[in-house]
């Protein structure tokens, strides 16, 4: 009986060093600074949010279904996907210093 065929073709597995080779060099090999901010943005913003709730799966079940009154009632996780991470840490800083939702 005949292999079927698939309609991709076969990728050639690639070692990171190779992918890397084709990339533009940054400064100092990293990843530019600004983009590092909004790697970390989630997690720095679950740990704020960690402080207030008491655990780790409370913060990421706030931060992924609380509505944010003062952002149209968007949750953080949609602020910070639409690279706004800042304003949801003022928020929770304004929170955290005693202001209103």
């Amino acid at each position: 009986m005949p292999k079927k065929s698939t309609p991709f073709p076969k990728k050639r597995r690639q070692a990171r060093t190779e992918l890397a080779d084709g990339q533009p060099e940054c400064a100092h090999g990293r990843v530019p600074a600004d983009l590092d901010l909004e790697i970390d943005a989630p997690a720095e913003i679950l740990e704020l949010i960690e402080a207030w709730t008491g655990s780790y799966a409370q913060a990421v079940a706030w931060y992924d279904t609380e509505p944010l009154p003062s952002f149209g009632n968007v949750t953080a996780a949609t602020l910070v996907r639409q690279g706004r991470a800042d304003v949801v840490r003022a928020y929770i800083e304004r929170i955290a210093d005693g202001g209103y939702a």
